[in-house]
This record gives C-alpha cells, sequence and structure tokens, in this order.
C-alpha cells in the first residue's frame, strides 16, 4: 500500500507543477503579473507541502494504516488541487472583471440613451416653436452625436438615430454653424465658427484614421450653411473634395 500511495503522490505531484508553470505561462501577457505570480506560489508550495506531508506518513512505515492511507490520499488531493487551483482562482476574478465592465458598459449605453432621448424631445420642442440653440448648446448637442459613433449595432442603431437627429436640427434651422464657440482643448482655447471648431478638434487632427460618424457630422455642417469662403475653411474644403476610403471597423481615410 505504502509504494503505490507513494508513486501516485509523485505523479499527482509532477502534473500539479506542470499545470502550475503553464498556468503562469499562459497568462505571461496579463498586467497583473505580480499577483498571478502568487498565485503560482501558493499553489506550488501547496504542492510541495503536501507531497512531504505523504512522504513523511509514509516515512520508515512498512504498512500504513487505514488513516494513514486515507490522510494520505487525502493529501493527494490536496497536491492535485494545488495545481488547478490558480487557474480557477484567475477564471473567478475574470468573470467578475467581466461582469463588472458589462454594468459599467450597460450603464454608459443607458445614460447614452437618455440623453439622446432629452435632446430628441428638446429638438421637437425647438424646431415646433422655431427656437435655435445657444452656441455652447450647439455644441453640446453635436459632441452628443458624435459620441453616438461607437453604438452602430441594430437595424436602427443609435449612431444613425443621432445623425438624422442632427439633419433635423439642421434642417428646422436650430444650428447656426458659423456661430463662433471657444475652443474645448486647454492648449487651443481660441473662438472658431462651430463647423470649423469641430474640424479643427475632430477631424483635422486624424484625417487619416477618422471616425466615420465625425466625418458624416462634418459633411452635414459644412452642408449646412458653413461659410466655406473662410480662409481658414480652406483645408476643409480641400478635404471635402476627397473621397472618404472605408477603413477598419468604425474609421475612414481621406484620400
Amino acid at each position: 500500500m505504502r509504494l503505490p500511495i507513494l508513486v501516485l503522490q509523485l505523479l499527482v505531484a509532477a502534473v500539479s507543477v506542470f499545470n502550475v508553470i503553464r498556468f503562469r505561462l499562459d497568462n505571461l501577457l496579463i498586467e497583473r503579473g505580480a499577483e498571478l505570480d502568487r498565485l503560482a506560489l501558493v499553489g506550488l508550495a501547496g504542492a510541495a507541502i503536501s507531497t512531504a506531508a505523504v512522504l513523511v506518513l509514509c516515512w520508515r512505515a512498512t504498512a500504513l494504516t487505514p488513516l494513514r492511507a486515507g490522510l494520505a490520499l487525502v493529501l493527494i488531493g490536496v497536491t492535485a488541487l494545488s495545481g488547478v487551483a490558480p487557474g480557477m482562482i484567475e477564471s473567478r476574478v475574470r468573470a467578475a472583471e467581466h461582469a463588472t465592465r458589462e454594468a459599467e458598459h450597460q450603464q454608459r449605453e443607458d445614460a447614452f440613451a437618455r440623453e439622446l432621448a432629452q435632446w430628441t424631445a428638446d429638438i421637437d420642442k425647438r424646431a415646433a416653436v422655431a427656437q435655435p440653440l445657444e452656441p455652447e448648446q450647439a455644441w453640446s448637442f453635436v459632441d452628443c452625436i458624435a459620441s453616438a459613433g461607437y453604438r452602430d449595432e441594430g437595424a436602427n442603431p443609435p449612431s444613425a438615430q443621432a445623425l438624422e437627429l442632427l439633419r433635423r436640427a439642421l434642417a428646422a434651422g436650430l444650428i447656426d454653424v458659423n456661430t463662433a464657440v471657444p475652443g474645448h482643448r486647454l492648449k487651443d482655447p481660441v473662438p472658431r465658427p462651430l463647423f470649423l471648431q469641430f474640424y479643427t478638434e475632430r477631424v483635422a487632427p486624424v484625417r487619416n484614421v477618422l471616425a466615420r460618424q465625425d466625418w458624416e457630422i462634418m459633411r452635414l455642417l459644412a452642408a449646412g450653411g458653413a461659410d466655406l469662403a473662410l480662409s481658414d475653411a480652406a483645408p476643409l474644403v480641400a478635404d471635402l473634395a476627397k473621397t472618404a476610403v472605408a477603413g477598419p471597423s468604425r474609421f475612414v481615410s481621406l484620400k
């Protein structure tokens, strides 16, 4: 009885050590390296301690009592568990992090849906009484439309709904695209016409990898009565003459 238990313990210990090493190698690129190192060390320590305990139980024993044999089998189980415990713990941590991210993502989506609904109600109300948006309100509205660019799933995604709302606002004359708005970047607070401010902040710096939503907004603003004869609008006029080439995911480049 003693020899089979010793052989089984050594085999299980070898498998456990292999599992721990594989676990650590499979997760080399994860940022939480120190935490994973601790998990691996705990797993190795558990395997080593339980193996040592089995060796002590079997040391110089010609025959194992039922109690010792049962304890040895329990320790073998601990050894096996030590090899898989780091992976199990990491899986639970990842599942918890994923659930947290999903909950935060849903909260952001719900918040945006409420914001878009509020803007829709406001635009409808203003269109009914021909009450234009104030300059900063217009900028906030356009910024909301731009933030919908990443929400493009479904038959009628929020990105498309937002662009349609912008078209309605422009058609109703609720946005003066030539009204001056201050810059929203700390290094560039210079006031510009709204359409040029949007171009300067959201289009010009990234024209080679440009969000499709931002380019659609830019085209709508330019077509909404923008004074393209301004000297500062020359780069925009040149970009409008280019072709938007579909890029990866939600991006385009101007060629």
